[in-house]
């Protein structure tokens, strides 16, 4: 497949809502319920502790962003509220630790009143998202599978997504397409993307399935599923990274996986964003640069804000070589739309002059 055009997929939230599920601010609603109705029952002290931690953690996001100048009415989403909770949790183990002479009173009284108080609400929040983000019948998501219409024909598709759920490998093992995702015999083998012509998916900011076990390390409890899987998936939480800031990690599977998603921009001639709101910064960088390295790349982005999200990007904003799609995933995914931008910008790449 080395003579095929490469095609690049970048899937955000957006691209699962037609599907049914929730994006991430309706997570976060979910989520203020969910602790609400437990506070309501009979003696249920944890759940009022961890509600009221919840709002604790709800007033400084929004206390942040009026300091910033930003809207403080704007609304908080689920991963807001995860990396709040994460960092607290380890604020003894930030750089910053040494120089900050107290923190807040209120941290100190919900933890005075419940040992592993902010443990318990990230343990909640990755049980929940288990549960919200579960996968769809497959007449839902049977849309997902045009992403890869054009693969072996006429470009290679690799598919890179930013969400936790499984409804693509679900989507793409119904239709039997095959794909490698990095995962053989259960076991995180990033070397799988290299040694075949299937579809790729990359799961940039970890999956629902994945886990890591102290004696086997990382492993995929679904697709395809670790031989030892039931000896440690029950008391496992999936191998998520949240927050803007702290999607750019250091550590495997993450590291391989965002210079993956560097390198094949390098040569892709089409990046299809579906669903993307261009809300992570370290992604926007990757693709600023890319769209400056690697000229004949083009970019679509689907989404009935299009318009709105070029606007909101400077790189984006003026571009000829950015084609905006008013669609939302399903419509423009079985309508055609995503097919026809594709291969008449494959056509133009082509008949541009060599540098």
């Amino acid at each position: 497949m080395a003579d095929l055009c490469p095609v690049t997929f970048l899937l955000g939230a957006g691209a699962c809502v037609d599907a049914g599920l929730d994006d991430s601010v309706k997570l976060a609603g979910k989520l203020k319920a969910y602790l609400q109705e437990k506070a309501a029952e009979t003696k249920n002290t944890e759940a009022a502790i961890l509600l009221n931690l919840l709002y604790f953690l709800l007033g400084g996001i929004r206390f942040q962003w009026g300091r910033q100048g930003a809207n403080p009415d704007q609304p908080v989403n689920i991963e807001q509220i995860a990396t709040a909770a994460l960092r607290l949790r380890f604020r003894h183990e930030d750089p910053l630790a040494p120089y900050v002479s107290a923190w807040s009173d209120r941290i100190v009284h919900l933890e005075n009143q419940q040992e592993g108080t902010l443990e318990r609400l990230s343990d909640i929040i990755f049980a929940r998202l288990k549960e919200w983000l579960a996968t769809p019948p497959s007449d839902r998501i049977e849309y997902l599978n045009r992403i890869t219409d054009l693969h072996g024909k006429d470009a290679s598709i690799s598919i890179f997504s930013l969400n936790y759920d499984l409804l693509v490998e679900t989507a793409l093992t119904n239709a039997r397409r095959p794909f490698v995702n990095g995962f053989r015999e259960g076991r995180w083998y990033p070397d799988a993307f290299s040694l075949n012509s299937d579809i790729r998916l990359y799961k940039l900011h970890g999956s629902l399935d994945w886990v890591e076990d102290e004696m086997y390390g990382i492993c995929s409890l679904t697709f395809d599923r670790h031989p030892k899987a039931e000896d440690f998936e029950v008391q496992k939480s999936p191998l998520l990274i949240f927050g803007t800031n702290a999607k750019l990690s250091g550590r495997d599977p993450f590291l391989s996986l965002v210079h993956a998603f560097a390198q094949q921009l390098r040569s892709a001639k089409v990046l299809v964003a579906v669903g993307y709101s261009f809300s992570d910064k370290y992604i926007n960088e990757i693709i600023e640069q890319r769209m400056r390295d690697n000229l004949p790349l083009r970019l679509v982005l689907v989404s009935p804000n299009s318009d709105l999200i070029k606007q909101g990007q400077p790189f984006l904003e003026n571009s000829p070589r950015v084609t905006p799609i008013k669609l939302g995933a399903k419509e423009a995914l079985n309508g055609g739309s995503v097919r026809g931008a594709i291969l008449r910008l494959l056509e133009e790449t082509k008949q541009e002059a060599p540098f």
